[in-house]
């Protein structure tokens, strides 16, 4: 049978880029950390560089089955309290630490629904966080210690059918808390989520590249369970070090095929903010020092398999407090201030988890200022729930009203926008999105943008990670503001990175793009 034409001109296009994909890494052979994953998983103007997807048709199951395992059926997940997504994201509550109490079923489920469950239309699967190509390489495990008509085990959440697999039983809070760097702090936690990613779910189609879409997913999810949490009132911390391997033992999981990419734990909330403000400081060092394990970048295996490898946390030859963060730089000056918000939407954050799709086309037409106001100031969120330094905002305007279109740079201080470029910009960000139109057809592009070495000198090569964990936060609030303001939203993740940093004015070294999504109005 004769190979289509188009398919061909992909496969060796591929191959082309392949080849550009080993001799970019072989300049970089002596780089670590982000700049050199970032390039490995680029997107070159002919397709992914890096490894290619296996002789397969179909993709992998989108979740990991347990034959035998004990069933937990949860509640129906029907809506819990609600609290106003702005009300939320303006001021993050409860304050951080927990005290002993715990969670219901009910509760639990909700969290779960929300965090990653089916929320749209069963048959299709769709799920409360977005993901590339509907591929779901993430996993969502359950570490239960104080969960009312749960006994304390591991368990795997089951999306498909709501339900919860025990996978060991007994109380494992302890397995989690060593794993951790400052671990006293989170000791009363109810329940500790760890979410995994499967990566050949997405590898076997996007290449090396897939590895970011895995990591920018585990933000979705998490920041999707942060706001449940909060919705519900229960506090919730996402520790960023751990030690990788001993969670990994927890899960029965190899660390290379599956691996945990990120932890949250979930309780009863502490004191208030206010009330543990001397507390929170004495907490920030109360566990052992973590460092990256031996190993390098030129281990075998692929680029993603040695970068992942090699950023894994084990307990630190000798204790000591973590270095000191290095100041933030100053934000740029803005150069417009921007508008009041429109008043705060009212809808709540399980409906707006609830409601949120990826639309299948925009309409051309505008948007307020006001509302853009409004998807920045949510995207860029309290300062409590900056977990990652390092990661910034710009975007380009095509229809805005109030705002001449062009490229900007937001400055959350002001709040404002510092211009970078002016001009009509649509043409060439469909070009760099590779002709996907909704780039151009939305009515603004906003991207998540890395400053390697800022977030590097704070945590070392593992900060890629986190910025990707970072952007993916940020890219949910965006759809989640665009779902409380009557607009919609959409993750533009296949860019050609080279392209997409020029027109961001970006040197794609020491600073690049991330992560993109465009806002407007569903068509």
């Amino acid at each position: 049978m004769r190979t289509p034409r188009r398919r061909f001109l992909q496969l060796a296009g591929g191959a082309l880029a392949l080849a550009l994909g080993r001799g970019g890494t072989a300049r970089a052979r002596e780089e670590t950390g982000a700049p050199r994953i970032h390039a490995g998983t680029a997107n070159h103007r002919l397709g992914p560089a890096g490894r290619r997807r296996p002789t397969r048709l179909t993709p992998l199951p989108s979740f990991k089955s347990y034959p035998g395992a004990e069933r937990v059926a949860l509640p129906r997940p029907e809506p819990g309290p609600e609290r106003a997504l702005a009300a939320l994201v303006r001021d993050p509550a409860p304050g951080p630490g927990f005290q002993a109490g715990g969670l219901d079923l009910g509760q639990l489920g909700r969290l779960l629904h929300l965090t990653n469950g089916i929320t749209g239309d069963p048959r299709a699967g769709l799920r409360a966080a977005p993901s590339a190509g509907a591929l779901y390489a993430g996993e969502v495990y359950v570490v239960a210690e104080r969960i009312r008509d749960l006994p304390p085990g591991l368990y795997s959440y089951a999306v498909a059918e709501h339900a919860l697999l025990r996978l060991r039983s007994g109380s494992l809070a302890g397995e989690v808390l060593r794993a951790l760097e400052s671990p006293r702090a989170l000791e009363k936690a109810a329940a500790f989520f760890l979410l995994s990613n499967v990566f050949d779910r997405y590898t076997w189609r996007y290449a090396n590249r897939g590895y970011r879409y895995a990591l920018i997913d585990s933000g979705h999810i998490g920041e999707n369970l942060r706001l449940a949490a909060g919705a519900e009132g229960l506090a919730e911390a996402g520790p960023r070090r751990f030690h990788d391997d001993a969670l990994h033992a927890l899960l029965a999981i190899d660390g290379r095929a599956e691996a945990v990419c990120a932890v949250h734990a979930v309780g009863a909330p502490g004191p208030s903010r206010e009330e543990s403000g001397a507390a929170a400081e004495a907490l920030r060092w109360l566990g052992e020092r973590q460092e990256l394990a031996p190993g390098s970048l030129r281990a075998e295996g692929h680029l993603t398999d040695r970068y992942h490898a090699a950023t894994m946390l084990v307990p630190a030859r000798a204790e000591g407090p973590p270095s000191a963060v290095p100041p933030a730089p100053a934000p740029a000056a803005p150069d417009l201030a921007l508008p009041a918000a429109l008043p705060p939407p009212a809808a709540g954050v399980g409906a707006c988890i609830r409601k949120r799709r990826s639309p299948g086309r925009f309409l051309e037409q505008s948007i307020a200022c006001e509302e853009l106001a409004f998807a920045l100031e949510m995207a860029g969120g309290h300062a409590a729930l900056t977990r990652t330094p390092g990661v910034e905002l710009s975007l380009v305007a095509h229809r805005v009203r109030g705002l001449a279109p062009g490229l900007y740079r937001f400055a959350p201080a002001g709040p404002g926008l510092a211009r970078v470029r002016e001009g009509e910009q649509a043409q060439a960000l469909v070009r760099a999105c590779r002709g996907q139109d909704h780039a151009g057809r939305a009515a603004v592009a906003l991207a998540s943008v890395g400053r390697f070495a800022r977030s590097r000198s704070a945590l070392g090569d593992r900060s890629y990670r986190d910025q990707l964990l970072e952007a993916g936060a940020i890219a949910q609030r965006i759809y989640l503001a665009a779902e409380a303001a009557g607009l919609a939203a959409r993750n533009l993740a296949a860019f050609t990175d080279q392209d997409l940093n020029e027109l961001f004015a970006l040197d794609g070294r020491s600073e690049a793009v991330l992560h993109l999504t465009v806002l407007g109005h569903r068509a």
